[in-house]
């Protein structure tokens, strides 16, 4: 996407994060059918518990909002006027003597965050953790840019990388063994899930 932004996280986006993460997982819940999951279960507290160690990354969308017509910029004055003076302004008296405003952009103007990711190093590995991004902007390529800056950003300080999903989501294990990761054991979580770790080396 050419509106993607990729940024550092800060303590503030905590609660949008979260949000983003239980939408993610809930629409995984729904899919295979699960009363509930980890990710979704996560509270406020625990997860700004992570961010005082992990790094974490948003991506962003920017919405670039029309820049206000000369039209609408005359009406608004016109109706300010009135609000100011008391009495009526013609809209066609004062037409010729308002010039027209610079390109302006107006409150709707703002950066979304669709998707996140977090990991943190440990023993020359990087563990990656809970890659989410919000269900209606899926398949956009948002989960591989936010893989692609991650593991950008631990390169210099790992051997490899360590990540885990669940075993029925084929979707998430197609997208990481395209990005060279593979499954090198299962652990069961309870009745219902169990989770694939896989692993990336980084060659010289």
């Amino acid at each position: 996407m050419k509106n993607l932004i990729i940024t550092q996280a800060v303590k503030e986006d905590l609660p949008t994060i979260l949000d983003v993460q239980m939408k993610a997982f809930m629409e995984v819940a729904r899919i295979f059918h699960l009363k509930t999951m980890p990710q979704i279960e996560q509270t406020l507290e625990s997860i700004t518990d992570e961010f005082d160690k992990w790094l974490f990354l948003n991506a962003s969308i920017a919405f670039k909002a029309k820049p206000t017509s000369f039209r609408t910029y005359v009406r608004n004055l016109t109706v300010l006027n009135i609000l100011k003076s008391g009495f009526l302004v013609s809209l066609r008296n004062d037409k010729k003597k308002i010039k027209a405003p610079p390109p302006r952009q107006n409150d709707e103007d703002k950066i979304k965050i669709v998707g996140s990711v977090r990991a943190y190093s440990k023993d020359g590995t990087c563990y990656i953790h809970r890659l989410v991004v919000l269900p209606e902007y899926q398949n956009n390529g948002i989960g591989k840019a936010l893989m692609a800056e991650v593991e950008k950003r631990f390169r210099s300080q790992v051997t490899r990388y360590e990540l885990f999903t669940g075993s029925q989501d084929h979707r998430n294990l197609y997208l990481y063994n395209q990005l060279g990761y593979n499954a090198f054991k299962t652990e069961k979580h309870n009745n219902e899930i169990s989770f694939v770790y896989l692993e990336k080396n980084i060659k010289d």
